[in-house]
């Protein structure tokens, strides 16, 4: 007992940095949401979200043919399924009367611009202390071949079955992709651990069958019984998204940190970004979608 001593550590705040949220996908309005870091011991709330937000900037976006500036709007003139959706994303609840969020999210687009396969989209964000820059494209779109669906290995769980999805890869390497999975009437949701995947080591293969785990929000616990499971009589749509090579690796080193939480043995992730001058990512989407129905 005497060789104890209470110690009381000090970590500095740390300097508040820009961070840009933004993706533009095909015959879609880019979206740019843009805010300022906050300290990791800080208390989490509405009002915490709502003044992280950073307001009046200037935002554009190039398609090399044309430059287009984005306006800022908020989600108080949002549909109540909209809003829904934007405060699941958060971990925040929508009032149950109204249908409001308990903050107001804002946002940046251009409703002129609609995002092409196969085209780069240069981003420059202008803020009366900073400038930050970054480059994206809509990736060619490399389908899904067939999709269907196998029991849940335990019979006593025989309302469950597991989605399955068969994959031609290009003899090119670097094909990346995003998957978001959407129940019944649910939103699209990505993959819980992992939602992206690299052709590295099935490049050129004609046919590659893998599962396809059902999307889950990151708000809350899954339930493992139940995990990457459908189930008898679901509708499910698969939103399949081809993304470039910096905006995989966004998402990997994001997942890979999420994954990792919480694990005594595990190391400090950095996630990866290509933005510059900031934090985040600008990437593009290039969307197929994909229904199935899961026979009763």
């Amino acid at each position: 007992m005497s060789c104890e001593k209470n110690l009381l550590l000090e970590i500095p705040e740390g300097e508040a940095q820009l961070i840009v949220e933004g993706h533009i996908e095909q015959d879609t309005p880019p979206v740019v949401v843009l805010t300022r870091s906050v300290p990791v011991f800080s208390n989490f709330s509405p009002q915490q979200i709502e003044a992280a937000f950073v307001h009046g900037a200037r935002i554009f976006v190039s398609d090399g043919a044309r430059e287009y500036a984005l306006q800022e709007y908020n989600t108080n003139n949002l549909p109540p399924e909209l809003q829904k959706l934007v405060a699941e994303q958060f971990g925040f609840s929508p009032d149950n009367n109204g249908g409001k969020l308990p903050f107001t999210f804002y946002f940046y687009t251009s409703p002129e611009l609609k995002g092409q396969v196969g085209k780069n989209y240069k981003l420059r964000i202008e803020t009366d202390k900073e400038t930050a820059t970054a480059s994206t494209s809509i990736p060619q779109l490399n389908p899904i071949d067939s999709l269907w669906i196998k029991p849940h290995p335990n019979p006593k769980m025989d309302s469950l079955v597991a989605l399955w999805y068969r994959y031609k890869d290009p003899d090119t390497v670097g094909n990346c992709v995003r998957y978001f999975t959407k129940r019944n009437q649910e939103p699209f949701y990505p993959g819980f651990f992992n939602s992206v995947f690299i052709d590295d080591f099935v490049n050129g293969k004609p046919f590659i069958d893998f599962p396809l785990q059902r999307g889950e929000p990151k708000t809350k616990e899954p339930d493992f019984d139940s995990y990457s499971y459908f189930r008898k009589g679901d509708t499910i749509t698969i939103k399949w998204a081809a993304i470039d090579m910096a905006h995989y690796r966004f998402w990997q080193s994001l997942e890979s940190d999420f994954g990792s939480r919480g694990n005594p043995f595990g190391a400090p992730v950095k996630i990866e970004s290509n933005i510059k001058g900031g934090l985040g990512i600008w990437g593009g989407y290039g969307v197929l979608y994909y229904r199935f129905i899961v026979p009763n």
